[in-house]
């Protein structure tokens, strides 16, 4: 049964379907050979990415106003088997639904520029000890595309994708039906497997089959415990089950569990089954690499969030101990691995693994400060690691290098990304009075509320870790000895510059007054409280 109030005006179905429908039109330019061209193509995908934030935003003053949740019903069985398609919105889905629209929009924006030319990787034989995936091109060099310089595949097949990548994300935590979220989470491989086949950079090809294979294999477990509930309790009502699975018999209870966890683990990057995420993170083109860690492996958290922990209360007293454990292993492997690294893209992808360990250590902590916290670091580190992805890609597209080593000095041309890195770099290090500070003192807050002094400690440590690669990383790129052969480079484009600072602003304002946010996420949290009984 549905919790929450139904509303006639087709707000939410409009903010899924509008990027749908425009990215089924330009895909459709794309296959008729036709040219639009990625000025027109970028702004199109930008308006429609804006207005379903807008429609998400109107969203949200309803559930404020009312207090509570709100639901769409459609009586059509599209997605669902059977039963309506109904979209819902609470304090759970609906911040990281607007996160998703929004940052989307950006990367749109983003896009009109980065997408002038494709990133280049000429694969040399040192780079084979960062990963196989580098070691195969060298045996195999037709998973590296042969590109002419300045010729760019399909920019209308480009932002058709990306559309329908967002599309996807939204329909994934807006969704009410347990096969509507499945068949909504693996559709989303589609768009992303090709933006990064097409459009990705070094051994693109074969790094989209590996990501495939990941996806397909967590989608088959998600798939299998699915069906498992479904067995028991003959409902696929997301918000129904917490109620409908009190009594299940134990083996039952760890089996699912264990099904749920592997499956969103994998797509949420958690440690040991993150090993896909460096690899596609540092080879996508830089605007989807921005969301794949800003927004989507987050929507592997939110399946933790929405639907194992709720179905399985027992398991934050009984496996407490266990995703305690998961989550330091996550932030402080992410961390170490990240000190490692040379190349820009491929640091920022590790310290996701990192900063997914913050919010799994929140949601462990089994206190509403620490769960509000993890909750809030969804949105804080989305923005911070976006706008740093864009930064790493306003650097790269500058001056055609992504090794730190070898460069240096670019503070004197490049002044705005060298301040918006810096500052996205102090917010997920958590330095006040920048958004990543709230979120990572509610967590760890929480942990000791817990009682959990020593971990707290430990987890202190990777604070410490990622502070110290991203200053590093600052001081090796932007200070020190200018290079002659980057004399002549410039700030990008002011389409790459704009959402970049945008987010910027964001940063500070939700540092300055978290409760923008709070005020959507801290009933989330309160009632996911209840829900575990832990009250």
């Amino acid at each position: 049964m549905l919790l929450g109030h139904e509303i006639s005006t087709p707000l939410m179905i409009s903010a899924l379907f509008l990027p749908i429908g425009v990215g089924l039109i330009l895909l459709l330019v794309s296959i008729l050979g036709k040219k639009i061209g990625r000025k027109v193509c970028g702004i199109a995908s930008f308006v429609t990415l804006v207005a379903s934030t807008i429609l998400l935003l109107l969203v949200s003053f309803e559930v404020l106003e009312r207090g509570q949740p709100v639901y769409e019903a459609y009586h059509i069985r599209v997605l669902t088997l059977y039963g309506d398609f109904t979209l819902f919105a609470d304090w759970l889905g609906l911040p990281l639904a607007m996160a998703i629209a929004f940052l989307s929009s950006l990367s749109c924006l983003y896009s009109i520029s980065d997408m002038d030319r494709l990133e280049t990787v000429q694969i040399e034989p040192e780079m084979a000890k960062y990963s196989i995936a580098y070691k195969m091109a060298l045996k195999k060099p037709e998973f590296v595309p042969k590109r002419e310089p300045g010729v760019v595949p399909s920019v209308e097949a480009y932002f058709a994708n990306l559309l329908l990548f967002a599309a996807c994300m939204l329909g994934v935590v807006l969704s009410t039906n347990l096969i509507q979220f499945f068949i909504f989470f693996e559709l989303l491989i589609i768009p992303t497997f090709f933006l990064i086949y097409v459009w990705g950079s070094g051994p693109c090809k074969l790094i989209a089959i590996k990501y495939f294979l990941y996806m397909f294999v967590g989608g088959a477990l998600l798939f299998a415990g699915i069906c498992w509930i479904y067995a028991l309790v003959e409902s696929l009502d997301i918000l129904s089950l917490p109620a409908l699975m009190v009594g299940i018999d134990a083996l039952s209870v760890v089996a699912i569990a264990a099904l749920l966890f592997i499956g969103f683990g994998m797509k949420a990057a958690i440690v040991p089954l993150h090993t896909w995420l460096p690899d596609f993170h540092a080879e996508a083109p830089v605007p989807i690499h921005a969301l794949l860690s800003a927004v989507l492996i987050k929507c592997g958290v939110y399946g933790i969030v929405r639907i194992m922990l709720p179905c399985f209360p027992s398991l934050m007293g009984d496996a407490r101990f266990f995703f305690l454990a998961i989550s330091l292993i996550t932030m402080l492997w992410g961390a170490m691995m990240a000190l490692t690294q040379i190349q820009i893209k491929r640091i920022l992808a590790y310290s996701s693994v990192n900063q997914i360990g913050y919010i799994m250590l929140g949601l462990a902590s089994g206190t509403q400060l620490g769960m509000c916290g993890a909750l809030l670091h969804i949105i804080t580190h989305g923005l911070a690691k976006g706008m740093l992805l864009l930064c790493a890609g306003s650097i790269i597209h500058q001056s055609n290098v992504r090794d730190v080593n070898k460069l240096g000095g670019l503070a004197k041309n490049m002044p705005i990304t060298a301040t918006l890195t810096l500052i996205g770099g102090l917010s997920i290090a958590g330095t006040p009075p920048l958004a990543g500070f709230a979120s990572e003192w509610m967590i760890f807050g929480g942990v000791m509320q817990a009682g959990y002094f020593p971990l707290a400690i430990v987890g202190l440590l990777s604070v410490l870790l990622t502070a110290g690669y991203y200053l590093w990383t600052v001081a090796r790129v932007f200070f020190g000895a200018a290079k002659a052969e980057f004399e002549n480079v410039r700030e990008s484009p002011l389409t790459m510059i704009v959402p970049m600072c945008i987010q910027c602003v964001l940063l500070v304002l939700l540092g300055i007054y978290p409760q923008l946010a709070l005020q959507l996420i801290h009933p989330a949290s309160k009632l996911l409280f209840q829900i575990l009984g832990l009250t």
